[in-house]
């Protein structure tokens, strides 16, 4: 099972500006001040291993989690991170095959549909999509978003066929030999989690969830459902702090995913949905602080963690 970041932030995209971009060309030029960098390969090697350094792009796109297994292609959610996904397909598609993609969405907040319309396989009739939601009226919260009044092209305009699935609670989806279970998580309108199991691995998808003021029964319940995940992708919007002050939000934090790891028995924890307002070191720390709690905390248990950002790939 193959696991690509093409989206990790929430909110609303958020791409560098020309502050970041500038320090982070300061940091590259110390870096390399006592490297020799007078031919290119050597100027590639020392970009290369600064690239393992801090200085790694997180990304300004907004969610888009892509799984491959042996038998199925799967996308979960549709944040501008799927136009690049789109590129992508078709790039390794140049012969216009017929190619099945399924589509499992957390919710219909807009930083997880908003990339739709630039989704360019879904203009082209060789793609068929399903599309799987436990949210009711799904194809028309789609047709909505691009009416006349919100956008230029409608989605009659695009030629790829496509199917809806409303998912009913308990529910288990099977694609081939890949199974994808759901639960329901707290958060304004609803959002819901996934599970994805194939080739004896395991792959969590949960974001856009709060776990503040829940009841034991609830938060064990989620328990059971990450239990023993190879890698969970955990809403971490927020600090320890904004997650105490932001009641009802419908986010976490990465201090929290630790604790929730834990009790699951969980063996890698990827943070994402990034806030719009956070920049990329902010992010780090914040990440930094997840594994410093871990080691204080839970010193005898495995688990690691790291940040989601644009480009990852994580083989199960």
């Amino acid at each position: 099972m193959q696991v690509r970041f093409w989206g990790v932030r929430g909110s609303i995209p958020a791409p560098l500006n020309m502050k970041e971009i500038r320090k982070k060309m300061l940091r590259v030029l110390e870096f390399a001040a006592d490297k020799n960098i007078s031919s290119k390969q050597n100027r590639e090697e020392v970009v290369d291993a600064f690239a393992n350094e801090e200085c790694l792009v997180i990304g300004g796109n907004t969610t888009c989690v892509e799984v491959k297994t042996n038998d199925a292609h799967i996308i979960f959610d549709m944040g501008s991170g799927i136009r690049e996904l789109g590129y992508d397909i078709l790039e390794h598609n140049k012969k216009n095959e017929v190619h099945d993609l399924h589509i499992f969405l957390s919710h219909t907040h807009w930083d997880h549909i908003h990339g739709f319309p630039f989704f360019l396989p879904a203009y082209l009739p060789n793609y068929n999509f399903k599309f799987y939601s436990a949210h009711p009226e799904l194809q028309k919260r789609l047709n909505d978003q691009q009416d006349f009044r919100f956008f230029p092209v409608s989605t009659d305009y695009m030629s790829s066929k496509k199917e809806f699935f409303q998912l009913e609670r308990d529910e288990e989806i099977k694609i081939n030999s890949t199974v994808i279970k759901h639960i329901e998580l707290h958060h304004p309108g609803k959002s819901y989690a996934y599970r994805v199991e194939a080739e004896g691995k395991s792959f969590i998808f949960a974001t856009d969830g709060e776990y503040n003021n829940l009841s034991f029964d609830r938060i064990n319940t989620y328990i059971d459902f990450y239990q023993n995940a190879d890698l969970l992708v955990f809403d971490a919007q927020y600090s320890f702090d904004e997650e105490i002050e932001k009641i009802d939000w419908g986010h976490s934090s990465a201090l929290f995913g630790v604790d929730l790891s834990i009790k699951s028995r969980v063996k890698k924890l990827a943070i994402t949905h990034h806030g719009p307002e956070q920049n990329d070191d902010t992010i780090r720390k914040l990440c930094a602080n997840a594994i410093l709690y871990k080691k204080k905390n839970y010193k005898e248990q495995e688990l690691e963690i790291f940040l989601a950002r644009e480009g990852l790939i994580v083989t199960l």
